[in-house]
């Protein structure tokens, strides 16, 4: 944590209640099977469980008090009305004493992408926070907000979003100095009824940025006029494929595990190399460019990081099994445009033979069947040699995918999909991609094994 404090400090940020002896914290815990030494013990009600239920357990563990938004008998005791909102009110409140930069990130496609990318930039120069794992919501933020420590420079934020107002309330806990926004697409329809709702909540993120801060926005995105008119201001620049971007990629040779690109910025050319494949990946690169940039890095230098390796587990990998068959491992998530851009991917590929291993997609609500029928005629059109369906709901799109002439293999789990993969050859390479809650690893650790 950036600074100790003491119970009766937390108790005013909170506008709670302390009970019992003041004393002072050095962490914030809330999860008693972690080391509570030093620590307060905030209590999180959830869907399937109640921290308030581990009060004595966390000072049993360590704890030097609890945090809680039910009285007990256990002291010290800090009592507030709401646990998730004291949480964000600390979180909050150390964000303001952080004397460095602070990027926040959001978007339908792309923001763990550029959130890795930057900090893997960045860390060549400065010490960075970022987000870990999928820590991007009312509870992860916070959560990494609180590992802020002195010798941190920059804070790598990323910010998603369950229901409308989420972002929204990320932004005021984070009031970030930079705050980018990689596009609005159909990722998420669930909860949001339509791309308008989703770039609206995409947008919400402008409304923490600092007076003198920075939007980094998709040039490309039809969305871009609605996100300049939150900005009351404040400072944008923009990057895309299209004229009138601030920054401007042009002549994109892609190639089967790189690319290259000609950047246009300020009057000046300039030549990007990407050790990456995909043009997403160089709208990406650019959305880090920028943020390089207003953090006081040179354009050369920054292109010059950017060249190097990136590597993010299960985001389009690219693994060679023994049967020396290639696999794209890119089945951390999907979503209606990172599908496509992935299959744009596999069919640069050299070998002869181009498949699609598909799970379901999820949070698409009314539109699941119609997103994942244009799904399999986009696996049409691109020319995949065949599309290997997981489940019922990812049938829909090898059904679209067959009646346009395509061969269709239709699979009840990933274990059968796995065992269809097992023996293609050399000249075979496969893209394995699905939402989260298809657990399409499984198929890759069958694979591996």
């Amino acid at each position: 944590m950036l600074v100790e404090l003491k119970l009766s400090e937390i108790a005013s940020i909170c506008n709670g209640s302390l009970l019992g002896e003041d004393r002072l914290v050095y962490s914030v815990k809330t999860d008693t099977r972690l080391s509570l030494q030093g620590s307060l013990y905030l209590a999180i009600k959830g869907d399937s469980f109640d921290g308030h239920a581990y009060l004595e357990t966390a000072l049993k563990n360590g704890a030097l008090a609890v945090l809680s938004q039910q009285d007990s008998q256990v002291r010290p005791l800090v009592l507030v009305d709401d646990t998730r909102q004291a949480y964000a009110d600390i979180a909050h409140y150390l964000r303001q004493l952080f004397s460095g930069k602070l990027v926040a990130i959001t978007g339908s496609n792309g923001k763990t992408t550029i959130k890795e990318w930057l900090s893997q930039c960045l860390a060549e120069r400065v010490k960075v926070l970022k987000t870990e794992k999928n820590n991007n919501n009312q509870i992860g933020v916070p959560l990494t907000l609180l590992g802020l420590k002195k010798e941190h420079q920059v804070a790598v934020i990323e910010t998603g979003t369950s229901f409308v107002g989420e972002i929204a309330k990320l932004a005021q806990i984070t009031t970030p100095d930079i705050a980018i926004i990689s596009n609005a697409s159909g990722s998420h329809y669930e909860g949001f009824g339509s791309i308008e709702g989703i770039a609206k909540e995409k947008g919400a993120l402008l409304t923490g940025l600092t007076a003198e801060g920075v939007a980094i926005l998709n040039h490309d995105d039809p969305w871009f006029d609605y996100w300049v008119g939150l900005l009351d201001k404040r400072a944008c620049v923009s990057f895309g494929f299209g004229s009138g971007a601030d920054l401007v990629a042009k002549q994109v040779e892609l190639f089967s595990q790189s690319s290259k690109s000609i950047l246009c910025y300020q009057g000046e050319e300039y030549v990007l190399h990407l050790a990456v494949p995909g043009k997403h990946q160089v709208a990406n690169a650019m959305a880090v460019l920028l943020a390089l940039l207003n953090l006081g890095v040179t354009f050369e230098s920054a292109c010059e990081s950017l060249s190097r390796p990136l590597v993010i587990d299960k985001r389009l990998e690219f693994q060679y099994l023994n049967s020396q068959a290639l696999v794209l491992n890119d089945c951390y998530n999907a979503s209606p445009k990172s599908v496509e851009a992935a299959i744009d991917v596999l069919m640069s590929q050299s070998q002869g033979q181009k498949w699609l291993v598909l799970g379901a997609l999820g949070e698409l609500g009314e539109l699941e069947e119609k997103i994942h029928q244009q799904l399999g005629e986009y696996a049409a059109f691109a020319g995949v040699t065949g599309l290997i369906s997981v489940g019922p709901i990812a049938a829909i799109a090898a059904k679209a995918y067959e009646e346009r002439g395509g061969v269709a293999v239709y699979c009840e789990n990933n274990l059968q999909a796995a065992e269809f993969i097992k023996p293609l050859g050399k000249e075979n390479a496969i893209l394995v991609k699905g939402s989260r809650s298809a657990q399409m690893e499984q198929i890759i650790k069958v694979l591996e094994n």
